[in-house]
């Protein structure tokens, strides 16, 4: 079965680089039918879903026609640029029914030309069909976690054209980092009461339940001692919670950058009020290609550093 699902895979990789292909080799002849061509490049976004065509073009020989035309559907967006001379050729694309075309005569015949074209990438599956995604290994320390990360290119045949390479940009990698047990355990008993009394109170509706959950409640506020209210400290607690405000306890090294990072889908059991999420999910980013078939890399979840900022926002360890 397992050679059956590879196969399958080969196939699909195969066959979306032959598509890819198919339009990056009519933008070539559709230039080099007029021009000569320095370079080629193809370029896959992964998270955008997008395929980059970039054209590098010397404009030599005389005069240059009027239109270059690319009826090989619409793009997202088409740019051309000179590399060496000042002209202002922003004006010099227009979108037609059935693709773009290039108006030339704002260009220098003895200049060299880069044209980046963009289009809609039609089949994600063709990127997990071409990557393998090792999952993440914790590795637990006392003031840190480490997660190693490793992507490689299953069919690096298959980004070899020779119309000019192909990359995969920005592959992204998740990483589920836990954080429900760490806040759990740091927490102290009388919090926690607390907490369970405060959430138990807001969802029972039978009157008398709800005055001897009150009484409860005070008690627990009474054992805790002074200190703010406890629904401010966990708005506060909120914010750590955010991608700007977990950013700073992660680190990403090696072949992978940090991209970003969100909320797990999953909270805190034993409060029925979203509280804290049991883990953060963690993006890191790559780049794949010919040059560099697979990239290893690690990230720290700086864990020590993560609680002693929890505990200050609900007032266990002074600032």
């Amino acid at each position: 079965m397992s050679e059956i699902i590879a196969g399958a895979g080969a196939e699909l990789a195969e066959k979306g680089t032959e598509e890819i292909v198919k339009r990056a080799s009519r933008i070539y002849e559709a230039v080099k039918g007029k021009y000569r061509v320095l370079s080629q490049e193809i370029v896959i976004h992964c998270p955008e879903q997008v395929q980059q065509f970039s054209i590098a073009f010397e404009a030599t020989g005389g005069l240059i026609g009027h239109k270059i035309k690319f009826p090989f559907g619409k793009p997202i967006r088409a740019r051309l640029r000179p590399i060496v001379g000042g002209a202002d050729l922003s004006e010099s694309i227009s979108t037609v029914e059935n693709g773009f075309e290039i108006n030339c005569q704002g260009m220098q015949s003895d200049d060299t030309f880069l044209l980046d074209v963009e289009y809609d990438f039609r089949d994600p599956r063709f990127v997990d069909a071409l990557v393998h995604r090792e999952r993440a290994k914790e590795l637990p320390k006392d003031a840190e976690t480490e997660y190693w990360m490793h992507a490689a290119l299953k069919h690096p045949k298959a980004l070899q054209t020779k119309y000019g390479r192909l990359d995969l940009r920005d592959l992204d990698f998740t990483v589920d980092v836990g954080v429900s047990e760490d806040i759990k355990t740091s927490i102290p008993g009388a919090f926690r009461v607390e907490l369970d009394a405060a959430f138990k109170l807001l969802k029972e509706r039978d009157p008398h339940r709800k005055t001897v959950l009150g009484i409860q409640h005070i008690r627990a506020m009474r054992g805790r001692g002074k200190g703010r209210n406890i629904v401010e400290l966990l708005g506060d607690l909120q914010e750590i919670f955010l991608p700007t405000g977990f950013a700073e306890f992660v680190d990403v090294s090696k072949d992978f950058h940090y991209s970003n990072c969100f909320r797990g889908i999953s909270y805190y059991e034993t409060i029925p009020f979203p509280t804290w999420p049991k883990n953060m999910t963690v993006v890191s980013r790559t780049d794949l290609g010919l040059d560099r078939y697979a990239a290893e890399g690690v990230l720290v979840y700086k864990k020590k550093s993560f609680l002693e900022k929890a505990e200050r926002i609900l007032g266990i360890r002074s600032s």
